[in-house]
């Protein structure tokens, strides 16, 4: 593995377990297994690292393109692809939303400004509830919808993973049954 990489690697994860103001570069540097000028050598700074740790995840993700491929316009099965697909990427990327809440405000700003997700979801449910004559507005729909799958995820984080796969799945299946049933309520 590159030297650049095991930094990312190991500012990730000490950033994610006790936050970015309590680690020093030479920690990082020892958890690395490199000097501390070879960070700065290669980032510049602590806070240059953590943009690149910012752009890494963003890049990889990838997630607008792949909600992008999977959406049908079906009312109900974009309601379930869009909750499983959003619950997925929160779980492969446990690491960063650790790293998140460790953050200042500030600090998540940059996570906030990288990711188009929301904003995606609502233009696609406006299409939907026109052609489905839903009165009800997409904005709302689509905060509530990701923000409980949200909820849903920090509590299983801040609980340390107490929630087995049975209760994940259970906690999906209601979800995407709760806001499907909510939607075909207000069908015109």
């Amino acid at each position: 593995m590159k030297t650049r990489d095991k930094i990312i690697i190991c500012a990730q994860k000490l950033f994610s377990e006790e936050g970015f103001e309590k680690i020093s570069t030479k920690r990082i540097a020892k958890e690395a297994a490199c000097n501390e000028v070879t960070i700065f050598r290669l980032f510049g700074t602590k806070y240059n690292l953590l943009e690149e740790i910012i752009n890494k995840f963003v890049k990889e993700s990838n997630i607008i393109t792949n909600l992008q491929k999977i959406l049908t316009g079906d009312l109900n099965k974009d309601i379930e692809k869009s909750v499983m697909l959003y619950y997925d990427f929160l779980q492969q990327h446990e690491i960063i939303f650790r790293l998140q809440l460790k953050l200042s405000d500030n600090e998540n700003q940059k996570f906030i400004r990288t990711i188009d997700f929301k904003d995606c979801l609502v233009n696609h449910f406006i299409s939907i509830f026109q052609k489905n004559n839903i009165q009800f507005s997409p904005e709302v729909f689509v905060n509530n919808l990701l923000s409980s799958i949200m909820g849903g995820f920090l509590l299983k984080i801040l609980t340390h993973g107490k929630f087995s796969d049975d209760k994940d799945k259970y906690f999906l299946e209601e979800k995407i049954k709760f806001y499907q049933d909510i939607l075909n309520k207000y069908k015109k």
